[in-house]
């Protein structure tokens, strides 16, 4: 038993167990970082899953022709559309980490917002249904590339000037072809009534662009 006390024996299993101690903790370390690397893949993966999803809804709406309100079938056809791509989307949200909760939990609002479409004309419903779509976009793009979220917009806010736009260049579209056809030809009473109404209905508070926007 003279080994037990023998100082260069007890020196080397001394040495045995601190080397052995540095593999283990040297191998969970790789482990953690393994982990981590694939965790990070998988989420990336994920956010470009996502986003081809949308791209594909919001090519599928820029696509479509629809006119004014539609017909019975052509709102059956989008929102059937809408509500399967949103099943997808929200399976792959699903998927996304605690860790990126907050990309999470803005591309949900976002998806929520999109609602069925009933009552708009579709060139605005298709305004509001593509804004929110696209910020979705830039929120997962910018996971997919491992960047940092982006400041929220103001969705709404900004769909509902563009819509405003879209209505201004519709009704300034038919002046433009009154004024013509008054210089052209001359106006019957319901045609110059109607160039009348544009004119009001263009300097009504309801169509006025923001100061960005109007200068």
């Amino acid at each position: 038993m003279d080994f037990l006390t023998d100082e260069n024996f007890l020196t080397a299993l001394l040495g045995a167990f601190v080397g052995g101690g540095f593999t283990l903790v040297g191998v969970w370390f790789q482990t953690r970082s393994s982990n981590k690397a694939a965790e990070r893949a998988h989420t990336r993966e994920t956010a470009r899953q996502a986003l081809a999803t949308i791209t594909a809804l919001a090519t599928y709406a820029q696509r479509r022709t629809y006119i004014d309100h539609g017909t019975f079938e052509n709102r059956e056809e989008w929102n059937h559309e809408l509500e399967t791509q949103r099943s997808t989307l929200v399976s792959l949200l699903a998927l996304l980490p605690d860790s990126e909760s907050k990309t999470r939990s803005r591309c949900m609002d976002l998806l929520v917002a999109i609602k069925p479409w009933e009552r708009k004309v579709w060139s605005e419903y298709r305004i509001y249904a593509t804004s929110h779509l696209a910020e979705m976009g830039l929120w997962l793009a910018a996971l997919a590339r491992g960047s940092k979220p982006p400041k929220e917009s103001d969705v709404l806010k900004e769909a509902e000037n563009r819509v405003i736009s879209l209505r201004r260049a519709a009704l300034e579209y038919e002046l433009a072809d009154l004024e013509r056809r008054a210089e052209d030809y001359g106006l019957d009473p319901e045609e110059m009534q109607r160039a009348e109404g544009i004119r009001a209905e263009l300097a009504s508070p309801a169509l006025a662009l923001p100061v960005a926007q109007a200068a």
